[in-house]
């Protein structure tokens, strides 16, 4: 999505209580301050360099991102405003914190201002390489929330500096503590010293929270900085103080006044945190069961279910977990009227830490959808689902690759009471594979390894799954596209379709930047499939043509369509035979390096309905409208919280036009986790996505 790449961040002012505490580019230390030297580093310029939008807090915090230079052990960000002159040190960050929390965040911007920022990388003797393009941003005035709470946590056993904002953590920064011990427990940040000397060394940007001790850079000696970057945010190495890298200390001071509360304890809050976008479809209906074949709560894995109930009366949700292996476990939910409720699987007690399958039944209609977050085989990501009604006796999946990085998975619930019998048909780019049949016991969840089916490894594939009784199935896959680890790495999960379809349409949809956009179509029957593809980017619609062969999938790229190559790219799909659809996308930005897909809707809708919805912290969520009629779309949209509130939000689609709606970006909606009802005049096709950076809490 195009507006994704426009990215603000949002925040107080520095403070301007403590003495010597002066935050002006320019000045934020010696370390910083260094000129460039006149041999140049043996580094890369860095590429990619974004502004990226987020809400924190209120007035301007501008927030960078770029992609990894390989052999830099830190970067210096400048910032000027002029394009081609004037630029000051605008502060840095080593390359192990960018790569853990992605984000370099300025908050001495001032709202109204236009400035140029540019980026050096640091090779090991600390010479800056070439510097990279400039990108220009606007700060824009911040939206006022009703207070900015910070506070500061110390992870003894991660080695981690935490900066919370409202409840949600907005920096993490690695550090060294006391290799004798630093002492635990709750205390304030109480005064700002720009510089405490020793003997033979200076200590920059100290922050007292106890008498001799403090949170402050690594020792600068006469002699230059010593290299204790081997031990930060690995072993405890000071003497009881919190030691930061020197390219980050100013940050913290910056951003904390006195008074800050300050908790150091053993407690782990998450260290790498989880990073990526996920994307579902829209529910066109509330329905008083739900169904889920996917769910895992083992190590590295965090679950959630999240219910929207939608009535004017509470709801009872009977929810039962159908553990591989085990026996099923049931509890009960009661869902207040008009409210999203938020349950974390990985809490339900005497629930296995395992593969498991979802069955909910609810006394009045309700809409469910299912979050995972995960860190597996060095995949970090999430992806959100939505429930299925009702099982079925057939399903399919576009969406199957088995190559080298990618593990796919199928999830197979039989919801039944006696076995039942499924063939898994495999339609590879070639033509059909051989079949798979399977026997499932009663009440069961199964697991199946696409890439170990007899010839499906190394394949591009369709799925058809049909069951002597009805079944429900969802498709996961994990991976890794390079073996550097910062490659492109992750997962996604899809519920699929029940049955092709002539017709499809697909509401997301983006080429734009660092996204990557393929459609996969499956033709199930015996005679080629003749496919019209209409997309509709902002210039107006634009038609493409294939064909795909019997029994096969078939796989386009819409970035290599030159007309498509930098837009937004919802479409309606027509075929002359009943085909399945998937859109896959991938995002290459920092160690948001992650993909989504979802399966395409077989009919629009003028009722759309979300679980899911969050905007606090780093979640950045967005909501696709896709009006493919030839009227003008009238929209009232209304978001329900957690406690009882809602908020009203009108909106107007011209006709074959996609809004693209930045939710964090609706005042009232700032900071909260929602559920979302949409009404619109006529029929339209609704999709969600969200950024997302989550630490392991």
């Amino acid at each position: 999505m195009e507006s994704f790449h426009l990215y603000l961040f949002l925040s107080q002012r520095p403070h301007t209580n403590a003495a010597n505490h002066n935050p002006v580019p320019g000045m934020i230390n010696a370390f910083l301050e260094k000129t460039r030297d006149t041999v140049l580093g043996n580094v890369e310029r860095p590429q990619n360099l974004t502004v990226v939008e987020e809400k924190c807090g209120r007035n301007g915090r501008v927030a960078l991102s770029w992609s990894p230079v390989a052999g830099a052990i830190g970067y210096r960000v400048y910032r000027s405003l002029c394009k081609t002159r004037g630029y000051e040190v605008a502060g840095g960050i080593s390359s192990e914190t960018m790569s853990e929390f992605p984000f370099f965040l300025d908050d001495t911007a001032r709202a109204g201002n236009v400035y140029y920022y540019r980026v050096c990388a640091l090779d090991g003797s600390w010479r800056e390489g070439p510097p990279s393009r400039a990108v220009r941003v606007r700060v824009r005035s911040g939206r006022s929330v009703s207070s900015i709470e910070k506070r500061l946590v110390c992870s003894l056993s991660e080695q981690r500096l935490y900066c919370f904002e409202n409840g949600s953590i907005v920096n993490i920064l690695r550090c060294s503590t006391g290799a004798g011990g630093t002492p635990t427990g709750n205390y304030r940040i109480y005064s700002h010293r720009r510089y405490v000397y020793g003997a033979t060394y200076v200590c920059e940007y100290w922050m007292d929270w106890r008498p001799n001790y403090g949170i402050h850079s690594w020792p600068r000696y006469r002699d230059g900085y010593r290299d204790y970057e081997e031990s930060l945010g690995t072993r405890p190495r000071s003497r009881g103080c919190i030691r930061l890298h020197p390219l980050e200390a100013y940050w913290p001071y910056n951003w904390a006044p006195n008074g800050t509360p300050l908790l150091v304890t053993y407690a782990s809050f998450g260290k790498t945190p989880l990073c990526g976008i996920s994307a579902s479809s829209g529910l066109a209906a509330p329905s008083r069961k739900w169904h889920f074949a996917e769910g895992y709560t083992g190590t590295g894995f965090i679950e959630y279910l999240l219910f929207f109930n939608p009535s004017e009366r509470q709801a009872q949700a009977k929810t039962t977990y159908f553990p591989e292996n085990h026996k099923p476990i049931t509890e009960v939910y009661f869902l207040k009227p008009r409210c999203r409720t938020t349950i974390k699987v990985n809490d339900v007690v005497s629930l296995p830490a395992s593969s498991h399958a979802i069955q909910i039944e609810s006394d009045v209609g309700i809409v469910v959808q299912q979050a995972m977050y995960y860190e597996y085989a060095g995949r970090r990501g999430g992806h959100v689902a939505s429930g299925i009604v009702s099982p079925t006796k057939t399903r399919y999946f576009a969406e199957c690759y088995t190559g080298p990085g990618f593990d796919t998975y199928l999830l197979i619930f039989n919801p039944n009471r006696s076995e039942t019998r499924v063939e898994i048909n495999l339609y590879a780019e070639e033509g059909a594979l051989p079949k798979a049949k399977y026997i499932f016991p009663p009440l069961s969840r199964n697991t199946i390894l696409v890439n170990a089916l007899q010839g499906a490894l190394g394949h591009s594939l369709g799925i058809q799954l049909k069951s002597s009784q009805p079944i429900v199935a969802q498709r996961s896959t994990y991976f890794s596209m390079s073996s550097n680890p910062n490659g492109l790495n992750g997962g996604h999960c899809s519920s699929g379709m029940a049955k092709p379809s002539k017709k499809i349409y697909l509401a997301e949809g983006c080429t734009a930047g660092l996204l990557d956009e393929y459609i996969l179509l499956v033709n199930p029957n015996a005679v080629p499939a003749s496919v019209s593809i209409i997309f509709c980017p902002p210039t107006g619609p634009f038609g493409h043509r294939l064909s795909i062969p019997p029994h096969s999938r078939a796989t386009l790229s819409v970035d290599s369509i030159p007309e498509l190559a930098n837009t937004e790219t919802p479409s309606i799909i027509e075929s002359d035979r009943p085909i399945v659809v998937e859109r896959a996308m991938y995002f290459l930005l920092d160690s948001k390096r992650d993909g989504h897909s979802s399966e395409g809707l077989t009919k629009c809708s003028r009722f759309w309905y979300f679980a899911e919805g969050c905007t606090s912290g780093t979640f950045d969520e967005y909501l696709l409208l896709f009006n493919p009629n030839g009227s003008e779309s009238h929209l009232q949209l209304s978001f329900f919280g957690e406690s009882g509130e809602v908020v009203r939000f009108p909106a107007a689609i011209p006709p074959m036009t996609r809004l693209t709606l930045h939710v964090d970006g609706i005042l009232e909606v700032e900071w909260r986790a929602t559920a979302c009802q949409i009404e619109s005049d006529v029929e339209i096709a609704a999709e969600q996505s969200h950024f997302f950076t989550l630490p392991r809490q």
